[in-house]
């Protein structure tokens, strides 16, 4: 007899997951946020697994929030929930409504990265490796026991586009293995000694400090783009940076000072500089800094 299943998720990165789950299981709802007003004319917008689960024919539900939910027939009578990018943390009523688990699909080697930020985190840190953990879920945030995980390698040119959808496509694959042993998988504690965090990030977040080392700022590019995004400021205004590459032998630039060399658009940073390869200036397209240098002087000084 097939298990009854209950999906929650809200962005892209769960949509596969959802389409795995939908393969396997009876899904008897798919519980995702409101349709939100979004881009320049700020229309409403559903969001992407409300969008897929339509297509495969599966009934939606869009509360504002789950708070004092518990006894809404839509979360009744299944075997499981399933977790992924809800976007709600949840309470211990919800937590106790399915008769097997509540797991949620968490994109990190847990317990390393618990929080809202796993993808920018590790890349940002530099981790040779990540992955997705399969937990039970509890009341603390991401703290529950383990049932499995699945690892993925990282290089030192992997960017958060690519990573969200390397994590998107192994969540389904993980899922699957879930469900292979279900429900004869036992769950290991998490070691609280190993713990680290990441918070939602927020667009002060991209703000670059130039005194750091250029490996750093490489990182630190190619995690919060394209979101939050990276930023400085140039002549009072906001510079988005889109792309950074060290350079090494470049070492008479002072933190944040601004020169064209070789034709590259280079910055001081704190051990040496850094060539701007893409930028977005404020209210302008995106464009390479070549095509920005033939159309406009650069700022002496980026702040």
């Amino acid at each position: 007899m097939s298990l009854t299943t209950v999906f929650m998720g809200t962005p892209e990165i769960a949509v596969p997951t959802l389409r795995a789950l939908a393969a396997r299981t009876t899904v008897t709802c798919v519980v995702t946020q409101p349709d939100r007003p979004a881009g320049r004319g700020q229309q409403k917008q559903p969001p992407p697994v409300k969008v897929a689960a339509l297509e495969l024919g599966l009934p939606v539900w869009q509360p504002e929030t789950l708070k004092g939910q518990a006894t809404a027939p839509q979360l009744a009578d299944a075997d499981l929930f399933v977790v992924l990018a809800y976007g709600e943390l949840l309470r211990q009523d919800i937590l106790d409504l399915p008769r097997g688990a509540c797991i949620n699909l968490h994109a990190s080697l847990l317990p390393r990265w618990r929080g809202a930020s796993p993808l920018q985190a590790v890349l940002r840190a530099g981790d040779a490796e990540t992955g997705v953990t399969v937990m039970r879920m509890v009341r603390g945030l991401d703290a529950g026991p383990m049932f499995l995980h699945e690892r993925l390698p990282l290089t030192a040119h992997s960017t958060l586009p690519d990573l969200h959808d390397a994590i998107a496509a192994l969540s389904a694959v993980v899922l699957g293995r879930f469900l292979d042993r279900w429900p004869s998988l036992d769950a290991v504690p998490q070691d609280e000694a190993q713990v680290t965090l990441c918070r939602k990030l927020l667009p002060e977040d991209g703000h670059l400090d130039f005194t750091k080392t250029m490996v750093d700022l490489e990182r630190w590019v190619r995690a919060y783009t394209p979101a939050p995004g990276c930023w400085a400021l140039a002549d009072g205004e906001r510079m988005r940076v889109l792309e950074f590459a060290p350079r090494p032998l470049i070492r008479d630039l002072s933190p944040g000072t601004v020169r064209v060399v070789d034709g590259e658009l280079l910055v001081g940073c704190g051990d040496g500089a850094c060539a701007i390869g893409r930028l977005q200036p404020a209210g302008k397209r995106a464009m390479m800094a070549a095509d920005f240098l033939r159309g406009h002087r650069p700022p002496a000084h980026l702040a």
